[in-house]
């Protein structure tokens, strides 16, 4: 019970990160509105009513610690900012054209609205869950940033972990089974490639290879966690199995999340968490190698080897046996693991991010600029974007996903303009500029350390704790992703997205007794 009152707020962050995924990704409107307004809701009551509290701490003095940590941080103001241009934008509603072509070209109803210059939207109920979106993410990233201690910021993180691998799990039965949709319900279109709970596989891509980072970032501060501890003498009547598997635990969800990353036959995914994995392998490598006896490093390596020949045979067998059907603009072809890897090409990335090889970005440009200050609303790309569209758009325009520019950027940008994107800018500025004060006063002061504890060459990049040196790798993955896809018009993506930066703090060297 005390366990449950001292973790409500933990638990509260926990739970709208992990009902988002199940939720189809919080994709689906009709499944998100009945439950996740009132679980943020919850989740702010225990935020401020119940926060973790230091030792010795009473409640009402972590009430007053949090609250006022709240009012001097920025990031807060600028979240609360950006709501309140998105909730202006609900009331000030203008005409579709296209929904509304015949009100405006027949009746004669005028299609601005009733305040031109400032934020708009064309669709109230379309609106409102972007809005429930942003809402989502930056709630539980003030959550965590304040109303968490560090060892609820690695909680939240890690509970996250394992329900992501009961969603792994469930994606590869649905896989086994043949299933037609998430949960096994067909959604009566044309078939379109899924996995899991994520009906899109450039989403379901970016979710599981976060979770692979996350599950690597674990994993290296258990390791170095039970190493403090065997430094200290106080786990010297612990068994080595025991702390073998307080190590290494978290290393089954990091595999299981990397072949659940190919799964999605996301190129996107597949590149990613295969530049991520060999990322953390050598940064892993190259920390321990200073400290490992010789024996152990034999091991290491033969373990090593051992997993790059179950990839191999993961990449040679599994996946390549089987073809699905997906859905692109000239409509469905077959396509597996193999024909994926293989249309990976430097050129075609380029164009991609670009946008050079697709009308996309080109219309949200144009339709940007003609609402600069603060775009044309939530969901507005959709509604505005077929007027702008040339004759070879409309021959080329995408059939299934054709809603999104596949750009986060530049739809952030045509749907919130120019003011929307900085402030969104300005709260993701705001959760990771703490970081690298921190970052520089480490690779300052590691010339002072022993020799035996003094971290390997380049300082600047390993005086950096390495939980955090992952958690900073997938969030600039994801960044890197956006120019080419979506990944952040998915709910689930975006709120794990900012809460684990307003976790990293939990990785980072104790500035203060918790």
């Amino acid at each position: 019970m005390f366990f449950l009152y001292d973790n409500v707020a933990v638990l509260s962050v926990a739970a709208v990160c992990c009902v988002l995924a199940w939720l189809f990704g919080g994709t689906v409107a009709s499944a998100l509105f009945p439950a996740i307004p009132w679980l943020v809701a919850i989740m702010a009551e225990m935020a401020l009513c119940f926060p973790q509290r230091k030792p010795g701490e009473t409640t009402f003095e972590a009430r007053e610690r949090v609250w006022a940590k709240i009012k001097s941080d920025r990031m807060p103001m600028f979240a609360l900012a950006f709501v309140a241009l998105l909730c202006f934008a609900f009331f000030n509603k203008g005409l579709c054209p296209c929904c509304d072509y015949p009100a405006i070209n027949f009746d004669g109803a005028v299609a601005d609205p009733p305040l031109p210059v400032a934020p708009f939207c064309v669709d109230r109920l379309e609106h409102l869950n972007v809005t429930l979106w942003f809402v989502c993410a930056f709630s539980c990233a003030i959550a965590a940033r304040h109303a968490l201690l560090k060892r609820g910021k690695r909680l939240v993180l890690e509970i996250v972990v394992w329900n992501g691998l009961a969603l792994s799990v469930l994606g590869m039965v649905q896989y086994a089974t043949g299933a037609e949709g998430p949960f096994w319900i067909a959604n009566g279109r044309t078939p379109t490639y899924f996995f899991s709970t994520f009906g899109y596989p450039n989403m379901a891509g970016d979710y599981f290879t976060t979770l692979f980072a996350l599950s690597v970032a674990l994993w290296r501060w258990n390791v170095e966690e039970v190493r403090r501890e065997q430094i200290d003498s106080n786990s010297a009547m612990q068994s080595s199995h025991k702390r073998f598997w307080r190590k290494h635990l978290m290393l089954v969800p990091a595999v299981v999340f990397f072949f659940s990353a190919m799964m999605t036959l996301s190129r996107s995914a597949i590149l990613m968490v295969t530049v991520l994995a060999v990322l953390f392998f050598a940064h892993a490598f190259t920390s321990f190698l200073a400290r490992m006896s010789r024996a152990k490093r034999v091991k290491t390596m033969a373990a090593n080897f051992i997993v790059l020949v179950l990839i191999g045979t993961f990449f040679a067998v599994f996946l390549s046996g089987r073809d699905r059907l997906v859905e692109n603009g000239a409509g469905g072809f077959k396509t597996d693991f193999k024909s994926e890897v293989s249309s990976l090409d430097g050129r075609g990335m380029i164009d991609r991010i670009s946008g050079k090889g697709q009308y996309h970005v080109r219309v949200a440009s144009k339709i940007w600029l003609d609402n600069i200050l603060f775009g044309c609303g939530g969901w507005g790309y959709r509604h505005f974007c077929i007027p702008k569209m040339s004759d070879a758009d409309f021959k080329a325009m995408q059939r299934t996903g054709g809603v999104n520019v596949h750009n986060d950027y530049m739809q952030f940008l045509a749907e919130h303009g120019i003011v929307g994107l900085s402030l969104i800018a300005a709260v993701l500025l705001s959760l990771i500029w703490p970081l690298f004060r921190v970052w520089k006063t480490l690779a300052a002061s590691a010339r002072f350390l022993k020799p035996k504890d003094q971290p390997p060459k380049p300082v600047a990049i390993f005086a950096l704790p390495a939980s955090v040196f992952c958690i900073l790798s997938a969030a600039i993955a994801t960044m890197v992703h956006a120019f080419a896809d979506c990944p952040f018009r998915s709910p689930a993506v975006m709120t794990l997205f900012f809460t684990m930066l307003a976790s990293m703090d939990g990785f980072l060297p104790r500035l203060e007794k918790e």
